[in-house]
């Protein structure tokens, strides 16, 4: 058993309700409001810069090796990542200083919050902190591929695409390599909850507050 395979197995019942969410069997169905969406995709602009900041941090930390094989990875397939949200923006006319302007709502805070804690701990708890969000997302973007909705499968056509399971090797490549201990149980799950969080504050459209 791989330390993925084992952590998921800790997660329980939360692995579900974070994959199969309500927002993304909606997104898979074509029902999930056009408005809704677009909430998400600027809250997610946010955490996703957040989350590469915390990257960059807690790659100071890590084994030379699997710093080096993930930073390519991330160059070497940021292409299509910036074609993908540069499409889905143009047509949700999403501009990159409405996106600045954006606060966070209280989820987005805390979560990127939670990662940047975890990129100055230490290498292996940022690991266990960001699996959830790199690895639930290709499992999410294949389910979503099959959507009759056009925004909703170019938006999962990146998280399918071989560039991203890259991104995802890398990381669970490098998560094999350390030892899991019960904190670091705890900080996946926490991170689970947190994108569990996500799609509920999406869903709600919660309010921003900072």
């Amino acid at each position: 058993m791989n330390n993925m395979e084992y952590l998921l197995r800790n997660v329980d019942e939360l692995w579900n309700k974070y994959t199969k969410h309500e927002f993304v069997v909606r997104m898979r169905n074509g029902s999930l409001p056009l408005d809704v969406f677009r909430y998400y995709l600027i809250q997610d602009a946010k955490y996703v810069e957040d989350m590469l900041k915390s990257l960059l941090s807690a790659l100071s930390k890590g084994p030379i090796d699997k710093v080096m094989r993930i930073l390519n990875v991330i160059i070497t397939t940021r292409d299509k990542g910036l074609e993908t949200n540069s499409k889905l923006y143009t047509r949700l006319n999403i501009s990159r200083e409405e996106i600045v302007k954006t606060g966070y709502n209280l989820v987005n805070y805390a979560y990127t919050r939670h990662l940047y804690y975890y990129a100055n701990m230490g290498w292996n708890e940022f690991l266990v902190a960001v699996t959830p969000c790199m690895f639930g997302y290709s499992i999410i973007g294949e389910y979503v591929l099959e959507t009759p909705h056009e925004i909703y499968k170019l938006w999962a056509s990146f998280y399918a695409s071989d560039e991203y399971k890259k991104r995802v090797e890398a990381i669970l490549s490098a998560l094999n390599e350390i030892e899991i201990n019960d904190n670091l149980i705890k900080i996946f799950i926490n991170s689970v909850r947190f994108e569990i969080g996500f799609w509920d504050s999406s869903l709600r459209k919660d309010p921003t507050v900072y």
